[in-house]
């Protein structure tokens, strides 16, 4: 295992978790979790991805998803016990749980009611040793997610609420809600989900040094259009096998994409698996929606030669790029 004193090992085993949460059992989803890990560990692995919403399923109608938010976040220093146990570093998929810049309901004066406190869909990044080495608050929120859920920009924004319009110049913006995190890997990206559907937020995180992208993810096939289903029962499967190759083609990064496993007659789909540049998809995947655990190969030497064939970094860097936009500080 490498450490951040170490020189990186071009090459690593990943441990894709394509876990089937049972809805709303937080302590069941992790037991099996945790269990999967364990096995991860004793193979080699190096690296440990579980899926968006894995303690809890998406079941956003049920109030116990809200309850279950205020308690969540305990589960990551019980995740962080076991990366230390195991010498093993844990992406532990996302965790719902409350705004912290928020106050807690009821501290209110006793005149104005108290605003529920946000709820944020955080994917933490846990080294071997059990640190917290950072997170990613998702910004890009799914069309069902933005009524229960804050995007991280938002969450910056005073109050929560959208920066008024002005007339007198653009409105102003919260700071760029992708960092590179530092790891015994690497330096990594995280996003999440329908993140993987804006280049922007991975050409943010090549900018700053990415060479790995890691992307838990809950991504099912129920929610096409009647009008948009008629194209074809498979569309979602054909966006995410076509968008994780560019994504790394176009970046020359390495792509890690973690889906949540489940019955295909439910919708679910899968297809958990590692894309590099120069690659495709890496054997040894996931091919559909079985749940279960695969250990796949990571070959970081094809970032390095996508970057010598492509130079889009050097491109990216030039002071003469022609989209020489960036998000506003």
């Amino acid at each position: 295992m490498a450490t951040s004193y170490e020189p990186f090992n071009q090459t690593f085993k990943v441990a894709l978790i394509q876990l089937y949460p049972k809805a709303l059992d937080p302590e069941h989803n992790f037991t099996a979790a945790a269990n999967h890990i364990r096995d991860a560990a004793s193979q080699g692995a190096s690296l440990a991805v579980l899926p968006e919403y894995h303690l809890t399923g998406w079941v956003p109608d049920d109030p116990k998803f809200t309850e279950l938010a205020q308690t969540a976040y305990s589960y990551v220093p019980r995740y962080q016990d076991l990366a230390r146990e195991l010498k093993i570093n844990i992406v532990p998929g996302t965790i719902v749980t409350v705004d912290p810049n928020l106050p807690a309901p009821g501290a209110s004066n006793g005149t104005t009611p108290t605003k529920p406190r946000a709820l944020l869909n955080i994917a933490p990044f846990i080294s071997y040793t059990g640190e917290l080495l950072g997170s990613y608050t998702k910004a890009n929120l799914w069309i069902p997610e933005r009524t229960v859920l804050t995007s991280g920009p938002d969450s910056t924004r005073p109050n929560h609420a959208a920066s008024p319009v002005s007339h007198e110049g653009p409105p102003t913006t919260p700071p760029n809600p992708h960092s590179v995190i530092e790891t015994p890997l690497g330096p990594v990206g995280i996003v999440i989900c329908w993140d993987l559907a804006f280049p922007e937020a991975f050409r943010a995180l090549v900018r700053q040094g990415a060479r790995l992208i890691v992307i838990p993810t809950f991504w099912t096939r129920d929610d096409l259009t009647p009008e948009a289903r008629r194209y074809g029962p498979d569309v979602d499967v054909m966006f995410l096998k076509n968008a994780l190759v560019t994504r790394a083609f176009e970046n020359t990064c390495a792509v890690i994409f973690c889906n949540v496993g489940g019955p295909p007659a439910e919708d679910y789909a899968g297809l958990s698996r590692v894309v590099l540049p120069l690659v495709g998809p890496v054997e040894g995947g996931f091919e559909d929606s079985t749940p279960g655990m695969r250990i796949v190969e990571v070959d970081m030497k094809t970032v390095d030669l996508a970057e010598q064939t492509y130079k889009i970094r050097e491109d990216l860097a030039s002071p003469s790029w022609h989209y020489g936009y960036e998000l506003r500080t």
